[in-house]
């Protein structure tokens, strides 16, 4: 009996001392019609962030993805109303904004930029833009963006 409380009093006392850092997910659509439903491919960006992430030791969270007919103009997070301290009393320590920029709704989105947050800084720390690509198979596109997302883990990681 003793040794199994010696044991869960340090597997609690590693559990505390090893802090995760917490990411939450935005992606955000742009060039679609606010009332059609959520685009297949946003989805696919969206599993891709949080299995790929989770994989690589994060707490992952998402919040709901955000539609604008246009591109926003100036910053992203200020253009979803994203409120950064309301993050940072929750504990999330990343947030990753994918913004998708689509032109046709049968196709997958043109552009895809990437936004990471601190959010004890309230600073945009990386930001890229890719170009979009369309698959034939669904299959094909989860591997693929995969791919994609895993090259941002050590940008986080490093941090």
């Amino acid at each position: 009996m003793k040794r199994f409380s010696l044991l869960t009093v340090l597997a609690v006392f590693f559990a505390i001392s090893l802090h995760a850092n917490v990411i939450s997910f935005y992606i955000v659509e742009t060039g679609l019609s606010l009332e059609s439903e959520k685009h297949r491919s946003s989805s696919l960006w969206e599993d891709a962030f949080m299995d790929v992430f989770f994989d690589a030791g994060f707490i992952v969270t998402n919040y709901p993805m955000m539609r604008f007919e246009s591109k926003p103009q100036g910053s992203i997070i200020n253009a979803a109303g994203f409120d950064l301290a309301e993050a940072q009393e929750a504990g999330i320590d990343y947030i990753l904004v994918a913004q998708l920029d689509y032109s046709n709704p049968s196709n997958g989105p043109d552009t895809v930029s990437f936004f990471v947050f601190k959010v004890s800084n309230h600073l945009i720390i990386y930001e890229k833009n890719i170009v979009g690509r369309n698959f034939r198979h669904e299959r094909d596109a989860i591997e693929e963006l995969r791919k994609i997302v895993l090259e941002l883990v050590p940008v986080i990681s490093m941090i």
